[in-house]
């Protein structure tokens, strides 16, 4: 086996983002060097302690977990409503045991400024600490081999009509972000993620193989599915997007993902479309700068958490 991918995770746990920290802290290809967690979902005190139980279900608390900021990087242009009602803050995981490392920001700048090879970075929530990572040195682009954002829509709706929430709560931070010179940006749009929602046929599958992260896995796909019941496409169909693991699975699989060349600015002067991801002309397969991914090989992406979840090594190919 080829050396491991190195791999900052960025999100805010939640229980997408906890699956995506599952599959990127035990996928046998990739080396997760830390989790920086954000606001989004919740208040970061609150991503912060889901990031350590998730990692502390699966016995690797060795990765240091870091927090990062609570507030966007920039005053955005409407006031964002506080808290998420819908959703739990904690995760149903035992309390965690290992406590939080040092200011997120901080240690994104010096790792990436230490980084001896190209590292990837995978943000699944608010932009916001990358922004300000980016803010203190823009050269630590050049640490990062591949940065895979989970964000954007480009035809499906997201928390409004038009914006995807990751973006729509900090669009300034995605503004900067996306303009920035990363040699290789994939933005994982909910395009691609709707097109792969999991079933309880999924969640049974990968609850069969028993280990503590399929079992957390399959409860939080089944726990997603009952969410999702308010979508009435969704609700027919007894599924769920599992959106934040789709970014992890593009490192190991990039096949798995449907891509289009765009040319991506984010909407954030109009307050109907605020937060939204332009894509000029559509695409711009001739002058885009960012892979798009749009759609996805739902059986693949099903047997790559069930092979890396459950204990197995993943094949590539072949499915």
């Amino acid at each position: 086996m080829s050396a491991r991918l190195p791999v900052v995770l960025d999100g805010d746990p939640g229980t997408d983002d906890a699956v995506a920290i599952l599959l990127a802290a035990l996928h046998p290809r990739l080396e997760l060097l830390g989790v920086t967690t954000v606001w989004g979902n919740h208040d970061l005190r609150d991503t912060t302690d889901n990031a350590l139980r998730v990692l502390d279900l699966v016995g690797r608390g060795d990765v240091g977990v870091h927090p990062g900021r609570n507030e966007p990087v920039r005053p955005r242009r409407e006031p964002l409503p506080s808290g998420r009602d819908d959703l739990p803050p904690s995760l149903d995981l035992p309390a965690p045991v290992s406590a939080a490392s040092e200011e997120a920001v901080e240690w994104l700048v010096a790792t990436l400024r230490a980084a001896t090879e190209p590292v990837a970075l995978v943000a699944t929530g608010p932009l916001t600490n990358l922004a300000a990572a980016l803010a203190a040195d823009r050269s630590l682009t050049g640490s990062v081999g591949r940065l895979v954002v989970l964000g954007g829509a480009h035809r499906a709706a997201g928390v409004t009509p038009y914006a995807e929430r990751n973006v729509w709560c900090d669009p300034e931070a995605a503004a900067d972000v996306l303009a920035a010179p990363f040699r290789d940006l994939l933005l994982v749009t909910m395009d691609a993620t709707f097109s792969a929602p999991l079933t309880a046929a999924d969640a049974a599958r990968l609850r069969a193989h028993g280990t503590p992260a399929a079992v957390a896995a399959a409860a939080f796909v089944e726990a997603r599915i009952e969410w999702y019941r308010r979508d009435p496409a969704l609700a027919a169909a007894g599924a769920a997007p599992l959106h934040d693991p789709l970014a992890v699975a593009a490192l190991v699989e990039p096949d798995l993902l449907t891509t289009l060349r765009a040319s991506v600015r984010v909407e954030r002067t109009d307050p109907t479309t605020y937060g939204a991801t332009r894509f000029a002309a559509e695409v711009d397969e001739a002058r885009g700068r960012v892979a798009v991914a749009v759609r996805a090989d739902r059986r693949r992406y099903v047997d790559l958490l069930c092979a890396t979840l459950g204990g197995a090594a993943p094949t590539q190919k072949g499915h």
